[in-house]
Order: C-alpha cells, then structure tokens, then sequence
C-alpha cells in the first residue's frame, strides 16, 4: 500500500474508524443490551413471575 496523498491517508483512516466503530456497535450490542433483556427478545419486565 502506497500513501502518497491526503486523500490516501483520509481513505485509509475512513476505513480504520468505520473498522473500529463497527466492532465497538458489536461489543455493545452483545454484552450491553442482550444484558437487558431476555432470551425472547423482549425486555425484562416480570423477573418473579414463577410462584
């Protein structure tokens, strides 16, 4: 890979942020708002429903 211009390094950099912001969505997405609901899908509402 040959950087010789601006445009190069602000491809190159583009692409490292959407690389880097993707996988910071990810991580969110699996451990954060999975965390929040549960395993249907539908969020916590009745956590002792179970008598």
């Amino acid at each position: 890979m040959n950087l010789t211009s601006a445009l190069d390094y602000f491809i190159a950099v583009s692409g490292f942020l959407i690389i880097a912001i993707s996988f910071g969505w990810n991580i969110y997405e699996v451990f954060i708002r999975k965390s929040t609901q549960n395993p249907n899908g539908n969020p916590k509402q009745q956590e002792n429903s179970n008598p």
